[in-house]
């Protein structure tokens, strides 16, 4: 019977010697190659990209012009040139002064009349007078620079029964728009006689109403008792 050895396969000879080698020079070849790859690469000039912004241009059928302008804020201080310029003031022509209020001398009161309650009240007569009297001794000066606006009335008691004509709360307003009141003491030196005496119905009697205000003082209307009005005619 026969026996077979196994052998050992022997290292170290030319194969492995090759082969040993092959590996570093093919990491150094490829190592080669990169750096040759890169510096290639970096003597390439790649193209410059650009970005280029376009403005809109205008719609289909819409005229090109100037650019819009904000509109501009109106100055309030400006004038209006919608406003008609009124033209320079007239002034009187010098020397001229303007119109006195209409002089309403005591004589307009001639023939006025009024309702008073149940009195119908006319003016006989009106005048001015720094002096009044009862024609008997009895007598009322006016102080200086004053005088008296008499009326002399005939006042008639329409109502049905008697009544008494009571001048009291009397109002005469100036043409200035100043407001006096009667002087009742004045009117009692002139009209002491039948001043608080009852008028019957369909009476009529004679009185007096009388004013103290400075000399030159016109009356423009009368409030007899404060609520009857007597106008100049």
């Amino acid at each position: 019977m026969s026996t077979s050895r196994l052998r050992t396969p022997q290292s170290g000879g030319p194969g492995s010697l090759a082969r040993a080698l092959a590996l570093p020079v093919a990491v150094l070849l490829a190592g080669a190659g990169c750096v040759a790859t890169v510096v290639s690469l970096e003597r390439v000039q790649l193209p410059e990209a650009r970005l280029v912004l376009e403005e809109p241009g205008p719609e289909p059928g819409t005229a090109q012009g100037p650019a819009e302008q904000e509109p501009a804020v109106p100055d309030p201080s400006a004038p209006d040139p919608s406003t008609p310029d009124p033209g320079p003031e007239e002034e009187p022509p010098a020397g001229e002064a303007e119109p006195d209020p209409q002089s309403v001398p005591p004589e307009s009161y001639d023939g006025a009349s009024t309702v008073f309650d149940t009195f119908l009240v006319e003016v006989e007569t009106a005048y001015t007078d720094t002096t009044v009297t009862d024609g008997m001794g009895s007598s009322a000066v006016a102080p200086s620079g004053s005088e008296f606006h008499v009326y002399r009335l005939d006042v008639t008691n329409q109502g049905s029964e008697p009544a008494v004509f009571d001048s009291h709360g009397t109002i005469g307003v100036t043409t200035d728009g100043l407001e006096y009141a009667n002087d009742i003491d004045a009117e009692i030196v002139v009209a002491w006689d039948y001043f608080w005496d009852e008028i019957n119905p369909g009476e009529s009697v004679t009185t007096h109403i009388l004013f103290l205000v400075p000399t030159g003082t016109e009356f423009a209307e009368v409030h007899i008792g404060g609520r009857s009005l007597l106008e100049p005619r």
